[in-house]
């Protein structure tokens, strides 16, 4: 963790050499730092501080006669270059992305906001890992209570090693059993820098490359932080575009399943006559159909992870089109089951958030099913209780499904629409806890009519 060269100039011939410009006397504690810059906060009695600095690499200085030691920093662990990140890609913005170095992360978030109100908490979990935690936000806008939530749950952990991030999240996630996730993780340091703008607490793990920031709620796993790199117009319309194929990828199998099974008679006479011609040579139920097509598709996109790059992605597209053409010249499964299968997963891809494109993969059985066995009303009633649940979910003390149950009618627009970034004037009171504003009263537009307004006074003036 410390390079060998590094000690030998930088500490041993410091303490070797006999320089007379040295006013204090070698071998004391003034003398020592002096010559290496230490300040009294890295000057410790304790042992137990004095062992963790040395697991953190750190090199520790003894004199004879006193009962402190130095601590001298100049580790340089190996960490890995900035690079873009591979999940959280974008076509415009920054291409820098966190690493495995909780220095590097806290630089990165750091070189977004400089602000001396940004503050950044340390602790340390893990009674054999000693793995550093930083908790990072904006002391002007963020809820105190928020924190205080943040740094009791922190303290209450008590486990012998923490190895990633998820080690954490599992401890402070307001709802273990959930499939879907009330914490919200991303490996962009721009996106972490606008959630805490926004007044959210930003949690970084070391060995871990991403951040995680609470509170979270469910319209931000839809959201991209690309949208605001674009024109809000053409963000509105690929926000739209995530709702929709979130809907599509979570109940499109269970619809199909119950207007061909129970409710032929909303399908057109043409269209019902070419399912039933695709389904008489297929010997098994639409359910079962259904589930093993589901079942397929999950196993080769776990496949297509697991394999190296370069074959993984040629596996998933070689075995989707051979497995799904043999099954259907094979009479296994229809052609319209392979279409509604294969808009399913397409749909699943156009949501930004991974974490929520895995939490959707249960429900979407559970919908299969109720569509299969009892029409849409099974599928209605699930979709009720879906969004019950949900409802009655918090993170951190926040409803889950704000702005819109409970509805907030001024924040209720940006679920909608990507609205210009001139157009914001608050941010939510629900997360903040207290009324924060991001910018004047008069908007983008008020203020460059004044000005041509006056510009077009002074003109006629001199006239």
């Amino acid at each position: 963790m410390i390079e060998t060269n590094l000690i030998e100039t930088s500490v041993i011939q410091k303490l070797t050499n006999k320089c007379e410009e040295y006013t204090y006397y070698p071998g004391t504690k003034k003398y020592s730092k002096y010559l290496f810059g230490i300040r009294d906060e890295d000057i410790y009695r304790s042992m137990g501080n004095i062992v963790d600095s040395i697991l953190s690499g750190k090199l520790i200085l003894f004199i004879d006669g006193l009962n402190e030691a130095m601590v001298i920093n100049i580790n340089k662990p190996p960490a890995r270059n900035i690079e873009e990140p591979k999940v959280e890609t974008i076509i415009r913005g920054p291409r820098e992305g966190f690493t495995e170095s909780i220095g590097v992360n806290m630089t990165l978030i750091r070189k977004k906001i400089k602000s001396t109100n940004l503050k950044m908490e340390s602790f340390k979990i893990g009674r054999e890992t000693r793995t550093d935690i930083v908790i990072t936000y904006l002391s002007n806008i963020a809820n105190p209570k928020i924190i205080n939530e943040v740094k009791e749950r922190l303290n209450k952990i008590d486990i012998d090693a923490v190895i990633g991030a998820n080690y954490i999240k599992e401890y402070l996630i307001d709802d273990p059993i959930s499939s879907f996730p009330t914490m919200f993780s991303t490996e962009r340091p721009d996106v972490a820098a606008s959630k805490i703008l926004d007044g959210r607490i930003c949690i970084l793990v070391d060995g871990t490359p991403l951040a995680i920031t609470v509170p979270s709620l469910f319209p931000e796993f839809l959201i991209s932080n690309e949208d605001y790199y674009l024109r809000f117009i053409p963000g509105t319309i690929n926000r739209w575009i995530r709702y929709l194929s979130f809907v599509f990828t979570l109940t499109l199998p269970g619809f199909y399943l119950a207007i061909t099974t129970f409710h032929q008679e909303v399908i057109p006479t043409p269209l019902l006559i070419t399912f039933i011609k695709a389904r008489s040579r297929v010997p098994y139920s639409a359910l079962f159909e259904c589930i093993l097509m589901l079942l397929m598709y999950e196993i080769l996109r776990e496949a297509g992870i697991r394999m190296p790059r370069t074959v993984g992605q040629a596996m998933s597209v070689v075995g989707a089109l051979v497995l799904g053409q043999a099954a259907v010249e094979a009479g296994i499964v229809s052609v319209p089951m392979v279409i509604v299968i294969s808009v399913t997963a397409i749909s699943s891809f156009a949501i930004p958030s991974i974490e929520m494109y895995e939490a959707v993969i249960l429900p979407r059985f559970i919908f299969t099913l109720l569509g299969g066995f009892f029409g849409l009303l099974g599928l209605i009633c699930g979709i009720i209780i879906l969004f019950m649940s949900l409802i009655s979910k918090r993170s951190f003390g926040v409803p889950y499904m704000a702005p819109l149950a409970p509805f907030i009618g001024e924040d209720f627009p940006d679920l909608i629409i990507r609205r210009p970034i001139w157009f914001k004037f608050k941010r939510p009171h629900f997360i903040t806890g207290k009324p924060s504003f991001k910018r004047k009263p008069k908007s983008h537009i008020k203020s460059i009519k004044e000005e041509q307004s006056k510009a077009i006074k002074e003109k006629e003036n001199k006239e």
